[in-house]
C-alpha cells in the first residue's frame, strides 16, 4: 500500500517545489530575458518535471508574473510594514480615510523600487517601452500587489470609501508604472545595483506621481 504523506508536508513540498520553480525561472529569466528560456530549462534547473511546473503555473506568461512579483514583495514588504506603522491610530472617519491614503504615497518613498523596477526590467528581457507582453506581465504583478495593499487599508481604516480606495490605488500604481517605463527608457541597460543619479531621477518622477495624486485629491 503506497504511503501518504501528511497534508502538512505535502503543503510544504508544494510550497518548496514552487519556490524551486521560482528561483530557476528568475535566473533564467535575468540571464536570458523573457523569451530566453523554455518550460524545460526551469523544470531541470528547479530539479522537477516540466508536468511540475504546469501543476503550479500555466504558462511562461503566468510564470513571469510570478517572478515579477517576488521581486515586487522583496520591495513592498518594507511597504506594507510602512503603512502599518502610519496606519497604527488612524482619527476617525473622513480624516482616518484621507490619512490612510497619504501613508501609502509617503511609504512609496521609502522602499526599494528602483532595484525591484530594475530587476524586473533585466528580468523581462529589458524591453522596449511598446512590448505589450512585458507591460502586461508587470502590470499584472503590480495589480497583485494593490490587491493585497488594498485589504490591508480596508482592515486598517474601515471608513475608506471602498470606490476612493480603488481608485486611488488604480492611479498610483498606474503612475508608478508609467514613470517606471519613462525612467528604464531614458536609461538604456539599466540593471540593478541602480546608481545614484538613476536613483534621483526616480525620486523626482515618483514625486511628480505623488504630486498629482494629492492635487487629484484636493481637487
Amino acid at each position: 500500500m503506497p504511503m501518504t504523506l501528511p497534508t502538512d508536508r505535502r503543503s510544504a513540498l508544494r510550497a518548496e517545489r514552487r519556490r524551486a520553480i521560482l528561483d530557476a525561472a528568475r535566473a533564467l529569466a535575468t540571464e536570458h530575458g523573457a523569451h530566453g528560456f523554455t518550460v524545460e530549462q526551469v523544470a531541470s534547473h528547479a530539479g522537477v518535471s516540466r508536468r511540475t511546473v504546469f501543476n503550479h503555473f500555466a504558462g511562461l506568461d503566468q510564470l513571469l508574473v510570478a517572478v515579477c512579483e517576488q521581486v515586487l514583495d522583496e520591495a513592498t514588504a518594507a511597504l506594507l510594514d510602512d503603512v502599518d506603522r502610519r496606519t497604527a491610530e488612524l482619527p476617525p472617519g473622513e480624516a482616518g480615510a484621507r490619512t490612510a491614503l497619504d501613508a501609502v504615497g509617503e511609504a512609496t518613498r521609502r522602499v526599494d523600487l528602483p532595484t525591484a523596477i530594475a530587476t524586473i526590467h533585466v528580468a523581462l528581457g529589458s524591453p522596449q517601452r511598446g512590448d505589450e507582453r512585458a507591460q502586461g506581465i508587470s502590470r499584472t504583478a503590480f495589480e497583485h500587489v494593490g490587491g493585497r495593499l488594498r485589504q490591508q487599508l480596508l482592515r486598517r481604516a474601515p471608513d475608506l470609501d471602498p470606490v476612493d480606495l480603488d481608485l486611488s490605488l488604480a492611479l498610483l500604481f498606474s503612475g508608478i508604472t508609467t514613470v517606471a517605463g519613462l525612467w528604464v527608457e531614458r536609461r538604456p541597460g539599466l540593471a540593478p545595483p541602480v546608481p545614484p543619479t538613476a536613483r534621483t531621477e526616480w525620486d523626482a518622477l515618483l514625486d511628480r506621481v505623488l504630486h498629482r495624486l494629492r492635487v487629484g485629491h484636493a481637487g
